[in-house]
């Protein structure tokens, strides 16, 4: 076996990357986040309380949404794994999808503006239709990190820069959005919402248009996807690594989407504190942009499972704290939510670099390269995982209404989704990644074959 110096020094012919593409390529999440905080945030909430639906039918449209997204992602991932342009496979989807985004959310956030007997179909068309153009969009989003460097050093730094500026952003936009709308709608929160969603969606072309512009894709490997994308997706089920980071995907997932989706309901209904909901929210994003940041700090000391295994410790502790929490122990919710932030944070940002290098894996594997969809399969996962958790949410908050009194039953399953269920989830988590072994050793060995045409048959076999 080659020394692994050897096999860095075929990595290190290629350009490295450059500060103003890492700062334009993390921009480029922020510009996702002016669709992805609102919804993410606020959207249960904009249905329930500015749209008029009952949340029975809020949950079966966002399980119905994420589902028919899902299945979308790999279609997507293979679409753009064939894409051949000048400008790259991932690349100009930026420019191509950036103004139907933007048009796609005004038209979800003007459904008030229907009567209101037409406003669950509004909802259904609106919000479907801008989640499939975000999804294609994110997914060559995603793929072009996985060929902007062939480095697995680098791609943890980018993935941390990209990540921060995501959550940071993020912490912001939950914060001013209310304001915004406040001011905007003076006192109609639904022409709020239009206004707003309007300079988001004008905001957020320049953003892709940049990212385009200042990118480039430099690990475009000669293997080629299978003339069947239905072969990538096999081929992927029988790469073991990225196996165990799909289950790990949709669990944490499901986790992340209890907690995010009830923590207003828990601040507003269980707390009794409705003034601390946004505050409540944007502890815990700023706890993400903390958790993804530390990646290279931890994995120095740490191999990545088991980093990955402490921070899902943490969610499990951090939720039967919140659990267990009292509805006057204000300040120990947000240090609990802060947390478990950090941790969700550092989990979803160090996996991010590992899925590149399942792809790596896969392409000196099976001859063939598919980025996308392995990225856009991960997706699949989350928004599987996602689907479930608004499913039990759908379940355990029926019979909820904005501004009537919430039963002692529904207090108590709102706790239980709070915290007890990511706690179970998280500690699934733990046993799932005890089962990965692609260390970066390696990905640079593999790596340095993949450079010098060789595949699995033509090479050494990995240690």
């Amino acid at each position: 076996m080659p020394p692994i110096s050897s096999d860095k020094a075929a990595l290190h012919a290629y350009e490295p990357i450059r500060i103003r593409e890492i700062a334009s390529y993390s921009l480029g999440d922020a510009g996702f986040n002016l669709y992805w905080a609102p919804l993410s945030a606020f959207l249960m909430v904009y249905l329930s309380d500015v749209v008029g639906l009952s949340l029975v039918s809020i949950s079966t449209l966002l399980i119905t949404m994420r589902l028919i997204s899902a299945f979308a992602d790999p279609v997507f991932g293979a679409i753009a794994d064939r894409t051949r342009t000048a400008h790259g496979r991932y690349r100009p989807w930026f420019l191509w999808l950036c103004l139907p985004l933007a048009a796609s959310a005004i038209m979800f956030f003007s459904i008030t503006n229907a009567p209101p007997d037409a406003r669950l179909i509004g909802a259904y068309v609106g919000l479907i239709l801008m989640n499939l153009i975000y999804t294609a969009a994110n997914t060559a989003y995603n793929a072009l990190s996985g060929v902007i460097t062939p480095d697995s050093v680098q791609r943890e730094l980018i993935m941390s820069s990209r990540f921060g500026a995501a959550f940071l952003s993020a912490v912001f936009i939950t914060w001013i959005t209310p304001r915004f709308i406040d001011w905007a709608g003076r006192g109609n929160a639904a022409l709020g919402w239009q206004f707003v969603m309007t300079i988001y969606g004008v905001i957020a072309v320049v953003i892709l248009v940049n990212l385009f512009l200042q990118t480039h894709e430099r690990f475009a490997s000669n293997a080629p996807p299978n003339a069947n994308p239905l072969l990538d997706v096999a081929e992927l089920f029988r790469n073991r690594p990225w196996v165990i980071l799909f289950g790990l995907a949709g669990v944490v997932m499901a986790a992340s989407m209890l907690r995010t989706s009830i923590s207003p309901y828990f601040m507003k209904a269980y707390a009794g504190r409705p003034d601390l909901v946004v505050s409540f929210l944007m502890t815990f994003t700023l706890g993400l942009a903390a958790g993804s940041v530390s990646v290279a700090f931890v994995t120095r000391v740490m191999s990545r499972p088991a980093s990955i295994a402490l921070m899902l410790g943490i969610v499990a502790l951090s939720g039967l704290g919140l659990y267990l929490s009292g509805p006057h122990q204000i300040l120990l919710m947000f240090a609990l939510q802060a947390v478990s932030g950090a941790a969700f944070g550092f989990i979803g940002t160090l996996t991010f670099a590992m899925y590149a290098d399942t792809a790596d894996f896969n392409a000196w594997k099976t001859g063939h390269r598919a980025t996308a969809m392995t990225y856009s399969m991960i997706m699949f996962s989350k928004k599987v995982g996602a689907a479930g958790a608004a499913a039990f949410i759908g379940w355990a908050l029926a019979g909820y209404a904005a501004n009537l009194p919430v039963s002692p039953l529904i207090l108590d399953n709102i706790r239980l989704l709070m915290g007890l269920a990511p706690a179970i989830l998280a500690l699934v988590g733990i046993g799932i990644i005890a089962l990965y072994d692609l260390t970066p050793e390696k990905v640079v060995k593999l790596q340095a074959q993949l450079l010098g045409g060789l595949g699995r048959s033509e090479s050494s076999q990995l240690p």
